[in-house]
């Protein structure tokens, strides 16, 4: 059997040993935690977007695209803090 498919009956074996009245709590957690991965999966798939999102720019063009956000970063926050 391979790792994974060990990690899935130690999973389903430990939930066979819970008490009944703390399986709702248990579903809720697993609930949640597919709710996170999914989350995370589709917040990839947007950044993914939009670093292609590019690909279509000359190397020249997104050179100075980088300058003038640097630039733009750099007026924005200036580093000097006064306390």
């Amino acid at each position: 059997m391979t790792m994974e498919g060990n990690l899935y009956q130690s999973v389903l074996h430990n939930l066979s040993l819970i008490p009944e009245e703390y399986l709702a709590q248990v579903n809720t957690f697993l609930s949640i935690l597919k709710e996170k991965t999914e989350h995370k999966a589709q917040n990839r798939k947007e950044i993914l977007k939009l670093a292609g999102a590019w690909s279509d720019m000359s190397e020249k063009d997104f050179e100075e695209f980088l300058n003038i956000a640097k630039k733009s970063g750099s007026s924005l926050f200036d580093r000097e803090v006064e306390l």
